[in-house]
């Protein structure tokens, strides 16, 4: 299947590691043009130049809890870009319980980005805009409640944006992973940290395997091409079949 993704001007944040990195190395793959960030420049350096063997790629630093950070990276990502196809919104301060945080990242800063990508975007040409969002936001976390209730929150401030700009063709979703194991993750982590947590969680999911940083980089790529055009203001739950329930 052709995803017609190919010099499509795609922008990704949070994209030096895990499902960041591996959502920008599917566009590459699919032809895809990219601007990234991330906040650590070490990491960011080493999976640019990694990255930058597969096809175009302009990357620089930068931490959406700044104030201003969100529409300057938009800005200059717009630039050498010459304009925005596809937001990948690729944000949180993973705040825990920490709901000030949580919200000044997750969501306000999200939103502004959001917004300023929107403004570089083309209308009915396909453009549209993809949250990353998470399966705490259906299920609720005790030990991370702001993380929980921010993401959430995404999900609603999708379906808001959503048909707020389904006038202009633009479209705008949310794509939630379960539980994600990669390299350096909080799940590896804690199977060395916390081997009864990663145990409970492993056996808890229906397919008993954590997900890959490629399998939710997938679903990113086909919710932002052309073969999902009639999808906008919706949650796709990426989770192993983890989340009970029905999600009307």
């Amino acid at each position: 299947m052709d995803l017609e993704l190919t010099e499509k001007r795609v922008v990704v944040t949070g994209a030096s590691k895990g499902i960041g990195k591996a959502i920008a190395r599917t566009f590459l793959e699919e032809g895809a043009r990219l601007a990234v960030c991330a906040r650590g420049q070490s990491d960011l350096d080493a999976a640019g130049a990694e990255l930058a063997t597969l096809g175009e790629i302009h990357w620089t630093a930068a931490d959406m809890a700044e104030p201003g950070a969100p529409a300057a990276f938009i800005d200059w990502a717009a630039d050498a870009l010459g304009g925005v196809d596809v937001l990948v919104s690729n944000v949180s301060g993973f705040g825990g319980q920490d709901y000030e945080h949580s919200a000044t990242v997750d969501i306000i800063a999200a939103e502004k980005l959001i917004r300023a990508a929107i403004a570089h975007m083309p209308e009915h040409a396909g453009a549209n805009v993809v949250c990353i969002g998470s399966r705490a936001g259906s299920i609720g976390v005790p030990w991370m409640g702001a993380y929980a209730a921010v993401k959430a929150a995404t999900v609603s401030m999708c379906k808001s944006l959503a048909l707020e700009h389904a006038r202009h063709g633009i479209r705008v979703n949310c794509v939630s992973p379960g539980d994600i194991k990669f390299p350096g993750g909080s799940w590896e982590r804690a199977e060395h940290e916390n081997p009864k947590l990663h145990d409970g969680i492993l056996r808890q999911n229906p397919l008993r395997r954590f997900g890959r940083p490629e399998e939710i980089a997938d679903v990113v790529a086909f919710v932002a091409s052309a073969r999902a055009s009639f999808v906008t203001g919706t949650n796709l739950l990426a989770d192993g079949g983890a989340t009970p329930g029905l999600q009307l």
